[in-house]
């Protein structure tokens, strides 16, 4: 009867020191037997069970799927990085400027708000005409063959409003995934492009007349969507470089340019259309073509 008792209360002391073990399980299937220390935002410090005067090991909780502790609690972590309290604080707006468009005739600044994890939207206005200008060369007959050279001139705006669809914000160091910026990550943008401006082309009346210069109004429109990536500095400065493809259409007319300037009978015709906010590929309505880079600050 006593070797019954006995084995009675080895049974149930093993169980209750079975029970009072920790289990990490791992995302790579590994499960650890442990007595967890401290759980902390990127981080779990804990004991292996055996070895309770062993040394204390740290593991990444991107790394974790979950742990069982002894009292039966479950505590997850694969939806670490999608917690809205890990970015609470955070600057959720940003007024940015495409670092690039100068040099391509115009100017874009954009204004960014943040409105959950991986969504937000973006307004952009471009003034075309604040920037560098190009340069259209021609010859017509009584020039002495001299080619004469002009500026496009072009003036007008250009407007975008998009929604943004972000990946989760997290980014690696050292090979180690560690939660960043609500607004950092790469996104998927759909967005709409709506402008008008006017520039000087040349013209011919006539098969026979020499090429002028006039002067043309454009509207064009487009839909894109945008892939992009967003990083974010010290809660203060961002840096975005995207590109788009869409479809595009407007009203500009076909620009004559000629390449023998001893004849007006030769020329090249443009078929692609340079629409400073976004680039026609082929005759309206055609495929669209958009590539930025963005410079910003983070606003309260």
């Amino acid at each position: 009867m006593k070797k019954v008792l006995f084995l009675i209360t080895v049974i149930i002391c093993s169980s209750q020191i079975i029970k009072a073990q920790d289990k990490i399980y791992r995302n790579n299937g590994k499960v650890v037997e442990a007595k967890v220390l401290e759980v902390g935002a990127s981080e779990v410090k804990y004991k292996e069970f055996n070895n309770p005067d062993g040394p204390i090991y740290v593991l990444e909780t991107d790394r974790i799927k979950k742990i069982v502790y002894e009292n039966g609690k479950v505590e997850t972590f694969s939806d670490n990085y999608k917690d809205p309290e890990r970015y609470a604080g955070q600057k959720s707006k940003a007024l940015k400027i495409n670092f690039l468009s100068p040099l391509y005739g115009y100017f874009e600044a954009s204004y960014e708000k943040s409105t959950s994890l991986g969504k937000g939207y973006e307004f952009s206005l471009g003034i075309i005409g604040a920037g560098k200008s190009g340069i259209i060369d021609y010859n017509y007959y009584g020039t002495g063959n001299q080619v004469t050279e002009v500026k496009k001139g072009q003036f007008g705006f250009f407007a975008t409003a998009g929604y943004k669809f972000g990946k989760l914000p997290d980014f690696l160091i050292f090979g180690k995934s560690r939660a960043s910026h609500l607004m950092q990550g790469t996104y998927i943008k759909p967005l709409i492009y709506l402008g008008h401006y006017k520039e000087n082309i040349l013209v011919q009346k006539g098969s026979t007349d020499p090429f002028v210069v006039g002067k043309q109004n454009v509207t064009f429109g487009a839909l894109q969507i945008e892939l992009g990536r967003q990083w974010v500095f010290g809660d203060k400065i961002t840096l975005d470089i995207y590109e788009g493809l869409g479809y595009a259409i407007d009203n500009k007319k076909d620009n004559y340019q000629p390449y023998n300037y001893t004849s007006n009978t030769s020329y090249l015709q443009e078929t692609t259309a340079f629409n400073y906010g976004n680039v026609r590929l082929g005759k309206s309505p055609a495929l669209s073509f958009t590539f930025g880079v963005k410079i910003g600050m983070l606003l309260k």
